[in-house]
């Protein structure tokens, strides 16, 4: 009777174990999320800081190897250089601003030429359409208004820039050693588990590039105002997969439609759409071959997933995230293997 229970212990045990790991490796990854979740303010610009610290590191690695300096003139030179790139940056972004500011009074009139045809078009087919003043869409204080509510997390992310820059100069200094010096053991982990996100940023910046460099020229021969904000604003926006793009195309095409119309705006947005494509399939499968690899299914839980735990820091570091979060689990479920073999 004894043995008889003993088994029957055995077999329930048997049986119900892995249901009980199921239930404690799902409490323990909602605990994660969580508490993910709730440290968002902080842990978002921390991670785009590693981000941006990946992206920077090779340049003072190579400066190390090319004019033979030491770290601390190395990590310096990055520094000025970086912030020289910002400094430009934001300068062409101001005199771009301030073309669109002094371009609004044209696009007012457009955008009330094009609600008044569409009225008529409406109201010839039977469709009561309201009396709205369309002007006013386009004040400053209304694209303004319209800027906060739609990218509200964009501003706290921009206005984090200080501490987000803070972070990724932490993380250079920690990356990067004097030749022939042996790397922390902190920094050695940083490049175990971010080597295939690393590479995803090289081979996203590299195909962002690509195709801003084509939208530049191609917006230019379309005649549409700003060319070149547009097509950094796409650069950065490529690192959001999928809706990055999205987004990205939106607003040229909204200028082209208030400048010329709908039909050269509907030529604009097919030429973007091509050339996104174009790269999409030609041109990045030729990076990614001996990178990373990544699926599209991967792509759109990660976006989903990340960005409901970081918001809009998540929907940027979507892919580096998911890879580095796969790598650590593959190692850990090595270890543990190596572990029970060896026991």
């Amino acid at each position: 009777m004894f043995e008889y229970a003993v088994n029957q212990h055995a077999i329930g045990g048997s049986v119900t174990t892995p249901i009980l790991r199921f239930l404690q490796g799902a409490a323990c990854a909602v605990i994660v999320m969580w508490a993910i979740k709730a440290a968002s303010p902080i842990l978002g610009p921390l991670l785009v800081g590693l981000l941006l610290a990946y992206a920077v590191v090779p340049f003072p690695k190579w400066i190390m190897r090319r004019f033979q300096v030491s770290k601390s003139v190395a990590v310096a030179l990055t520094a000025v250089a970086v912030v020289a790139f910002a400094l430009y940056l934001a300068l062409v972004l101001d005199v771009a601003a301030m073309r669109i500011s002094e371009k609004l009074p044209s696009y007012q009139q457009h955008l009330a030429s094009l609600y008044q045809q569409i009225t008529v078009f409406m109201n010839a087919h039977g469709v009561v359409t309201p009396n709205l003043s369309v002007k006013s869409l386009l004040e400053p204080e209304r694209l303004r208004e319209i800027t906060r509510v739609v990218v509200p997390e964009a501003g706290g992310l921009i206005s984090s820039g200080l501490l987000i820059s803070l972070w990724a100069f932490l993380f250079v200094v920690t990356m990067v050693e004097d030749i022939g010096v042996k790397p922390s053991r902190f920094a050695e982990k940083l490049a175990c588990y971010a080597s295939d996100a690393q590479s995803y940023v090289t081979v996203t910046a590299k195909t962002a590039g690509i195709n801003a460099l084509i939208n530049l020229i191609f917006l230019i021969v379309m005649g549409v105002d700003t060319p070149v904000i547009w097509s950094i604003l796409y650069f950065f926006l490529d690192f959001i997969p999928t809706l990055g793009f999205v987004i990205a195309l939106v607003p040229p095409t909204f200028v082209t439609l208030l400048m010329f119309g709908w039909q050269r705006a509907l030529l604009v947005a097919c030429g973007l759409i091509l050339t996104n494509v174009i790269v999409d399939n030609v041109v990045t499968p030729i990076f990614m071959k001996h990178a990373v690899d990544v699926s599209f299914l991967e792509i759109t839980l990660s976006l989903v997933a990340w960005a409901f735990l970081l918001g809009l820091a998540g929907a940027i570091l979507a892919i580096p995230l998911t890879l580095s979060l796969k790598k650590f689990i593959q190692n850990s479920l090595r270890e543990e293997r190596v572990a029970m073999e060896a026991s």
